[in-house]
């Protein structure tokens, strides 16, 4: 508001003009000043700056009462003759509804004093001259070299993005169809390829023998060669029937494979490999070209496979060790094949059931380890002596012993026996009332039945 004096051109005002209070500042928002606007305020009535001549002057010793204003209407000016007002006022605060981007201007010290001075602002803000605008700086232009940078830099992750996606695309070779899944399925095997041949069947029993050692052995026996894979006639987009002819050997096979279409590896063969049964060699250390196979049904890639045993004394019962599987369907006879004696297994089979009856024969007790057990004969009153039997092999007997036929037991095939055992006469003598015969054994005393387990580090013959 202005600044009201009772200062006369006969009277001048020697006290300096009234200082707005703190409370000023703070409602101002702190800023150094006291806020006032030349919008804000009504314009100062010169009148009412000072008193007219013709007024008299209060008494010196009376305190002059507060001459009031009249209320005004304030008066705001027009927009296109609004004086700027700085956005920042000293000490870096910014004043309410200032322009986002002036710049504070550079505060100017105010004058001396000055008694005789006109008091109050003008209407319109500041004195003239109480604030100058700092020059703005300069907006510093971005480079060439940074521009290109990141322009640069934004192309090469395009690419790099483009790359990640394009080229495994790119490099990723299209999946073969069902026929050429069998084509390199039979290509694999025949160049003894086993972790490339798994990759295009299904494996559904123990793997064991599915290795490139057995493959090889495989295609030593009798390699796979003319392969030729016809195009599926039935295909659909999950299932196929794939003709295809191979020789294994010698042999030529002519099968059809059947194949499945699977989102994770492509075409699989279902019956790609070959089941196998061989639980009729269980415990002989049966090996399959040179691998012994971790359980007794087995999984083979299509080609040729010798079997054999890991004890000399027994063999297959079979016309050949060496066998072409290329379906489930060859692997049947092996139902029909069982492990029998060598004639070397044989010849020792006898020799030790020889030995073993000789020495039970040779025995005068009423009983032996090898049976002819005679401790309850009847001896028509009188009582059997221990120590005075005799046993004689009869001749028939010694034809028995040179011909027995060896069994081998299926459950345990390392367990030879046999049903042929010799005759043998036996006599004793008899007591009775201090009176000793001799006997004559017609009925009873027979042997039990030898057997041998060959997978014993030393065979010998027990007695069932």
């Amino acid at each position: 508001m202005g600044v009201v004096t009772n200062e006369t051109p006969e009277n001048p005002q020697t006290d300096p003009p009234i200082v707005p209070e703190p409370g000023n500042e703070a409602a101002a928002g702190q800023h150094g000043f006291d806020g006032t606007f030349s919008s804000d305020v009504a314009a100062p009535d010169p009148a009412s700056e000072v008193a007219p001549p013709s007024e008299a002057v209060p008494d010196s010793t009376t305190a002059p009462e507060p001459v009031a204003t009249p209320a005004q209407e304030p008066v705001v000016a027009p927009a296109s003759e609004a004086p700027e007002y700085p956005a920042v006022v000293p000490g870096g605060h910014e004043l309410p509804g200032a322009a986002a981007h002036q710049v504070a201007p550079a505060y100017q010290a105010a004058p001396p004093y000055d008694p005789n001075a006109p008091q109050g602002y003008p209407v319109g803000g500041y004195p003239p001259g109480a604030y100058t605008a700092a020059p703005v700086a300069p907006k510093k232009p971005m480079s060439k070299g940074l521009l290109f940078g990141i322009i640069g830099g934004a192309a090469v992750l395009v690419l790099l993005i483009a790359a990640a996606v394009i080229v495994p695309n790119l490099l990723r070779a299209a999946a073969p169809t069902a026929s050429e899944a069998v084509e390199k399925y039979l290509t694999a095997l025949s160049e003894g390829d086993a972790e490339t041949a798994l990759t295009f069947v299904e494996t559904y029993a123990d793997d064991s023998l599915l290795t490139d050692e057995v493959l090889a052995a495989s295609l030593e026996l009798a390699p796979i060669t003319d392969i030729v894979v016809e195009e599926s006639e039935d295909a659909t987009e999950y299932e196929a029937t794939i003709s295809a002819s191979f020789a294994v050997g010698s042999e030529t096979i002519e099968r059809e494979f059947t194949a499945y279409s699977s989102s994770d590896d492509g075409w699989l063969i279902s019956d790609g490999l070959v089941m196998a049964t061989l639980s009729n060699f269980d415990g002989l250390g049966l090996t399959v070209n040179g691998a012994e196979p971790a359980d007794s049904s087995t999984s083979l890639f299509p080609g040729a496979y010798q079997l054999a045993l890991g004890y000399e004394e027994f063999a297959l019962d079979a016309e050949t060790d060496t066998f072409t599987l290329t379906t489930d369907d060859d692997t049947e006879l092996f139902w029909d094949i069982y492990p029998v004696l060598t004639e070397e297994g044989a010849t020792t089979f006898r020799s030790l059931v020889r030995a073993a009856i000789e020495e039970c024969v040779a025995m005068k007790t009423l009983t032996t380890p090898c049976g002819m057990d005679i401790t309850d004969i009847d001896l028509s009153g009188y009582t059997p002596v221990d120590g005075t039997v005799t046993r004689t092999i009869t001749s028939d007997g010694q034809a028995t012993l040179d011909s027995m036929v060896p069994e081998v037991d299926y459950s345990t095939p390392t367990l030879v026996s046999t049903y042929d055992t010799p005759d043998v006469d036996m006599t004793l003598q008899g007591t009775k009332d201090g009176t000793t015969s001799e006997f004559e054994v017609w009925f009873g005393g027979y042997m039990d039945t030898p057997s041998v387990d060959f997978a014993q580090e030393t065979p010998t013959v027990t007695w069932d």
